[in-house]
């Protein structure tokens, strides 16, 4: 059996660019392409474009190195250009939900309804049969377009384009459909982290935290008086168990820091939302490796923390893919993967 057309995860990050392709044989999905290669400092900051043209070479070189033919692209924003809102509003019209929706925005920012685009979704109020619970997504037209810009830059046609945090949906869909019930999808990127709660199956609330794992190169570069460079090396040192005693309390801070804002997320959402506390988190990112820290957060939470594999029911060929890479790169690999499971 043949195939189904094939669409380009494209996870343009802060310090590097992750691509995935997939095929669809049947019911199952088989890895047919991966790759990453850095981005140079600058060109992204806080998931905004500051150099288009950097981003568009480095991209157009992974895509040659890859030797890619696929031409249909699926890429995503979040952070800073991304609105994500969950409100409770009383039972209505379709008509009236959409006034209410463009008030709701505009509470964001007063220009917010004519400098962004919008899509909601109404979930079921807990416990309510007059009011109803709608998920609001936003994002800025001009960060958007930059970013279509740079796919089509590059020869690509852009066919989705898709928030980070709903991508780590599709992954777990996909991966694990014997779950069910309540818990926390977490990707823990460089410069943003994406939660996405889901429930039964459903998402019912998102939000990008303002943290990650370049907080931990700062606080290294500010502390030990070190380069960026050279503060990479410290983290990737600690990835493989060469720990720098001068570093154990630096590492700390940073995992007590991002696990105690992740826990104020989960709390804000069962508290105002749920009344059910999480007891359940899956974690991911390039972060998620770090030592340590799937305990701190498991620690501070009071939940059990798993690591979310992206390819845990995604076949690939060993004589294709080094086994260990893929162990290696697959918890950075979680928006590309999942933009790759998008249809175009």
């Amino acid at each position: 059996m043949l195939g189904k057309s094939s669409v380009l995860g494209i996870d343009i990050g802060s310090n590097s660019i992750k691509i995935v392709e997939l095929e669809e044989i049947g019911t199952t999905y088989h890895l047919k392409n991966i790759g990453e290669t850095p981005l140079a400092q600058g060109a992204i900051i806080n998931k905004s474009v500051e150099n288009s043209e950097v981003i568009s070479n480095t991209l157009s070189r992974l895509i040659d190195d890859m030797e890619i033919e696929t031409d249909n692209a699926a890429v995503s924003i979040s952070g800073a250009p991304v609105l994500l809102k969950r409100v409770s509003l009383p039972s209505m019209s379709d008509t009236e939900l959409k006034k209410s929706i463009k008030w709701e925005i505009e509470q964001f920012s007063s220009q917010a309804a004519r400098d962004y685009t919008h899509d909601y979704q109404v979930l079921k109020a807990k416990n309510s049969k007059d009011k109803i619970d709608v998920l609001i997504v936003a994002a800025n037209k001009n960060v958007t377009k930059e970013y279509l810009s740079i796919i089509t830059n590059v020869g690509l046609n852009p066919v989705v384009i898709d928030l980070d945090v709903f991508s780590l949906e599709s992954i777990y869909e996909v991966n694990y459909p014997e779950s069910d019930g309540l818990l926390a999808l977490v990707n823990i990127g460089a410069s943003v982290t994406n939660i996405l709660i889901v429930d039964g199956g459903e998402s019912v609330f998102a939000r990008d935290l303002q943290i990650g794992g370049s907080r931990y190169t700062d606080l290294i570069m500010q502390e030990l008086n070190l380069t960026y460079e050279e503060a990479e090396e410290v983290k990737h040192n600690q990835r493989v168990g060469l720990t720098d005693p001068g570093i154990t309390l630096i590492a700390d801070n940073f995992m007590n820091s991002i696990s105690n804002e992740i826990k104020q997320t989960l709390d804000y959402f069962s508290n105002v939302y749920h009344g059910e506390n999480i007891k359940r988190i899956m974690i991911g990112g390039g972060t998620a490796s770090m030592p340590g820290l799937k305990d701190t957060i498991s620690e501070i939470t009071k939940s059990y923390v798993g690591i979310l594999n992206p390819f845990r029911n995604i076949k690939y060929s060993e004589e294709v893919f080094d086994p260990e890479y893929i162990e290696d790169i697959s918890p950075k690999m979680l928006v590309a993967t999942g933009l790759a499971l998008r249809k175009p």
